[in-house]
Protein backbone atom coordinates (compact mmCIF):
# COMPACT_ATOMS: atom_id res chain seq x y z
CA UNK A 1 0.00 0.00 0.00
CA UNK A 2 2.82 2.69 0.87
CA UNK A 3 4.47 1.73 -1.96
CA UNK A 4 1.18 2.22 -4.06
CA UNK A 5 1.19 5.72 -3.07
CA UNK A 6 4.54 7.27 -3.66
CA UNK A 7 4.08 5.66 -7.07
CA UNK A 8 0.56 7.83 -7.14
CA UNK A 9 2.71 10.98 -5.63
CA UNK A 10 5.47 10.84 -7.90
CA UNK A 11 2.93 10.82 -10.41
CA UNK A 12 0.69 13.36 -9.70
CA UNK A 13 3.97 15.47 -9.22
CA UNK A 14 5.02 14.78 -12.34
CA UNK A 15 2.05 16.10 -14.02
CA UNK A 16 2.06 19.02 -12.09
CA UNK A 17 5.38 19.65 -13.19
CA UNK A 18 3.85 19.16 -17.10
CA UNK A 19 0.92 21.94 -16.31
CA UNK A 20 3.12 24.31 -15.26
CA UNK A 21 5.89 23.95 -18.29
CA UNK A 22 4.47 26.66 -20.73
CA UNK A 23 6.68 25.00 -23.75
CA UNK A 24 4.69 21.83 -23.47
CA UNK A 25 2.29 22.76 -26.16
CA UNK A 26 0.77 21.13 -29.26
CA UNK A 27 2.91 20.81 -31.50
CA UNK A 28 4.62 19.52 -28.72
CA UNK A 29 7.35 21.02 -27.08
CA UNK A 30 9.77 20.15 -23.91
CA UNK A 31 12.58 21.86 -21.75
CA UNK A 32 15.49 20.22 -20.79
CA UNK A 33 18.90 22.02 -19.33
CA UNK A 34 22.49 20.75 -21.09
CA UNK A 35 25.29 23.57 -20.26
CA UNK A 36 25.02 26.71 -21.17
CA UNK A 37 21.72 27.24 -23.02
CA UNK A 38 18.62 25.26 -22.80
CA UNK A 39 17.46 23.56 -25.66
CA UNK A 40 13.60 23.24 -26.85
CA UNK A 41 12.41 20.26 -28.30
CA UNK A 42 9.83 20.66 -30.93
CA UNK A 43 7.43 19.20 -33.35
CA UNK A 44 5.92 20.90 -36.60
CA UNK A 45 4.11 18.62 -38.98
CA UNK A 46 5.41 15.42 -37.63
CA UNK A 47 8.92 16.66 -37.08
CA UNK A 48 10.67 16.24 -33.99
CA UNK A 49 13.87 18.94 -33.33
CA UNK A 50 15.58 19.74 -30.71
CA UNK A 51 17.42 23.45 -30.12
CA UNK A 52 20.28 24.60 -28.08
CA UNK A 53 22.86 28.05 -28.45
CA UNK A 54 25.77 27.81 -29.43
CA UNK A 55 27.27 31.03 -27.69
CA UNK A 56 30.32 31.86 -29.63
CA UNK A 57 31.28 35.25 -29.58
CA UNK A 58 32.03 35.40 -33.31
CA UNK A 59 28.65 34.96 -33.90
CA UNK A 60 25.50 32.91 -32.29
CA UNK A 61 23.87 30.40 -33.94
CA UNK A 62 20.82 27.45 -32.92
CA UNK A 63 22.19 24.63 -33.51
CA UNK A 64 19.49 21.77 -34.72
CA UNK A 65 19.00 18.53 -33.91
CA UNK A 66 16.55 15.75 -35.70
CA UNK A 67 15.05 13.72 -33.07
CA UNK A 68 13.89 9.99 -33.63
CA UNK A 69 10.66 8.49 -31.62
CA UNK A 70 14.07 6.84 -29.65
CA UNK A 71 15.24 9.96 -28.74
CA UNK A 72 18.34 9.70 -30.79
CA UNK A 73 19.76 13.15 -31.60
CA UNK A 74 21.16 13.51 -35.11
CA UNK A 75 23.20 16.96 -35.71
CA UNK A 76 21.22 18.75 -38.46
CA UNK A 77 23.33 21.95 -38.71
CA UNK A 78 23.43 25.20 -37.13
CA UNK A 79 21.14 28.21 -38.24
CA UNK A 80 22.51 32.01 -37.82
CA UNK A 81 20.89 34.55 -34.94
CA UNK A 82 22.63 37.51 -36.67
CA UNK A 83 23.52 38.41 -33.11
CA UNK A 84 26.95 37.61 -30.97
CA UNK A 85 27.14 35.26 -27.92
CA UNK A 86 28.83 35.67 -24.69
CA UNK A 87 30.86 32.66 -25.22
CA UNK A 88 31.43 30.33 -22.39
CA UNK A 89 28.24 29.41 -20.21
CA UNK A 90 25.37 31.94 -19.22
CA UNK A 91 24.75 30.21 -15.95
CA UNK A 92 21.07 30.21 -17.30
CA UNK A 93 17.86 28.12 -18.12
CA UNK A 94 15.54 29.56 -20.72
CA UNK A 95 18.15 31.09 -23.13
CA UNK A 96 15.94 29.25 -26.21
CA UNK A 97 12.14 28.61 -25.95
CA UNK A 98 9.09 27.64 -28.26
CA UNK A 99 6.41 29.96 -28.94
CA UNK A 100 2.80 28.08 -27.14
CA UNK A 101 1.65 27.05 -30.81
CA UNK A 102 5.54 25.78 -31.81
CA UNK A 103 5.43 28.04 -34.64
CA UNK A 104 8.25 30.44 -33.39
CA UNK A 105 11.55 30.34 -31.41
CA UNK A 106 13.11 32.68 -29.83
CA UNK A 107 16.66 32.98 -28.66
CA UNK A 108 19.06 35.36 -26.43
CA UNK A 109 21.96 37.13 -27.78
CA UNK A 110 23.89 37.95 -24.94
CA UNK A 111 26.71 39.36 -26.52
CA UNK A 112 24.56 42.06 -29.25
CA UNK A 113 22.34 42.61 -25.99
CA UNK A 114 19.33 41.42 -28.35
CA UNK A 115 16.68 38.75 -29.04
CA UNK A 116 16.41 36.60 -32.48
CA UNK A 117 12.92 35.50 -33.23
CA UNK A 118 13.03 32.88 -35.97
CA UNK A 119 9.69 31.26 -38.20
CA UNK A 120 9.90 27.20 -37.72
CA UNK A 121 8.64 25.24 -40.33
CA UNK A 122 8.89 21.89 -42.04
CA UNK A 123 11.92 23.09 -44.03
CA UNK A 124 13.54 24.22 -41.17
CA UNK A 125 14.53 27.50 -39.06
CA UNK A 126 14.27 31.21 -40.87
CA UNK A 127 15.40 34.07 -39.28
CA UNK A 128 12.11 36.49 -38.64
CA UNK A 129 13.56 39.48 -36.42
CA UNK A 130 16.13 40.70 -34.34
CA UNK A 131 15.39 43.11 -31.58
CA UNK A 132 17.39 45.00 -28.59
CA UNK A 133 16.60 43.08 -24.84
CA UNK A 134 15.64 46.27 -23.27
CA UNK A 135 19.15 45.77 -20.91
CA UNK A 136 22.88 44.50 -21.25
CA UNK A 137 22.99 40.58 -21.08
CA UNK A 138 20.11 38.58 -22.34
CA UNK A 139 19.92 34.67 -20.80
CA UNK A 140 16.47 34.17 -20.42
CA UNK A 141 13.06 34.32 -21.77
CA UNK A 142 10.04 33.18 -21.65
CA UNK A 143 6.76 33.26 -23.79
CA UNK A 144 2.95 33.69 -23.38
CA UNK A 145 0.45 33.69 -26.25
CA UNK A 146 1.76 36.70 -27.75
CA UNK A 147 4.08 38.24 -24.93
CA UNK A 148 7.39 37.93 -24.49
CA UNK A 149 9.82 38.33 -21.58
CA UNK A 150 13.43 38.93 -21.11
CA UNK A 151 15.64 38.35 -18.29
CA UNK A 152 18.87 40.55 -18.65
CA UNK A 153 21.64 40.11 -16.28
CA UNK A 154 23.63 42.87 -17.11
CA UNK A 155 24.34 46.15 -15.03
CA UNK A 156 21.76 46.04 -12.58
CA UNK A 157 19.74 43.29 -14.20
CA UNK A 158 16.12 43.46 -15.27
CA UNK A 159 13.10 42.35 -17.16
CA UNK A 160 11.71 43.86 -20.33
CA UNK A 161 8.56 42.52 -22.03
CA UNK A 162 7.29 42.20 -25.60
CA UNK A 163 4.71 41.82 -27.23
CA UNK A 164 5.20 39.37 -30.93
CA UNK A 165 3.35 40.31 -34.04
CA UNK A 166 1.99 37.90 -37.15
CA UNK A 167 5.36 38.03 -38.72
CA UNK A 168 7.62 37.47 -35.60
CA UNK A 169 8.50 40.56 -35.02
CA UNK A 170 8.60 42.51 -31.37
CA UNK A 171 7.15 45.31 -29.96
CA UNK A 172 8.39 46.71 -26.57
CA UNK A 173 5.50 46.78 -24.05
CA UNK A 174 5.38 50.49 -22.62
CA UNK A 175 6.40 50.10 -18.82
CA UNK A 176 7.40 46.71 -18.72
CA UNK A 177 11.47 47.44 -17.86
CA UNK A 178 11.08 46.69 -14.29
CA UNK A 179 14.43 46.18 -11.86
CA UNK A 180 15.28 43.16 -9.82
CA UNK A 181 15.21 42.79 -6.23
CA UNK A 182 19.04 44.35 -6.37
CA UNK A 183 22.39 44.44 -7.60
CA UNK A 184 24.77 41.73 -8.11
CA UNK A 185 21.91 39.04 -7.22
CA UNK A 186 22.64 36.45 -9.68
CA UNK A 187 19.40 36.05 -11.99
CA UNK A 188 19.39 33.01 -13.85
CA UNK A 189 15.88 32.50 -15.39
CA UNK A 190 12.90 34.22 -16.04
CA UNK A 191 9.49 32.12 -15.98
CA UNK A 192 5.58 33.05 -16.63
CA UNK A 193 2.90 31.31 -14.56
CA UNK A 194 0.40 28.92 -16.83
CA UNK A 195 -2.46 31.75 -17.02
CA UNK A 196 0.20 34.73 -17.68
CA UNK A 197 -0.38 36.88 -14.51
CA UNK A 198 2.75 36.39 -12.88
CA UNK A 199 6.58 36.41 -13.88
CA UNK A 200 9.06 34.37 -11.94
CA UNK A 201 12.81 35.22 -11.82
CA UNK A 202 15.38 33.23 -9.92
CA UNK A 203 18.17 35.31 -8.53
Amino acid sequence: MTKHLAFLALATAALAACEQNRAVTNPTASLETPLEAQRADGALDGQRAVYTLTNQVAGNAVAVFDRAADGTLTAAGTIATGGTGAGGGLGSQGAVALSDDGRRLFAVNAGSNDVSVFSVGPAGLSLASRTASGGALPISLTVHGNALYVLNAGGAGNISGFTVGTTGELTPIPGSIQPLSGTNVGPAQVSVSPDGRRLVVTE
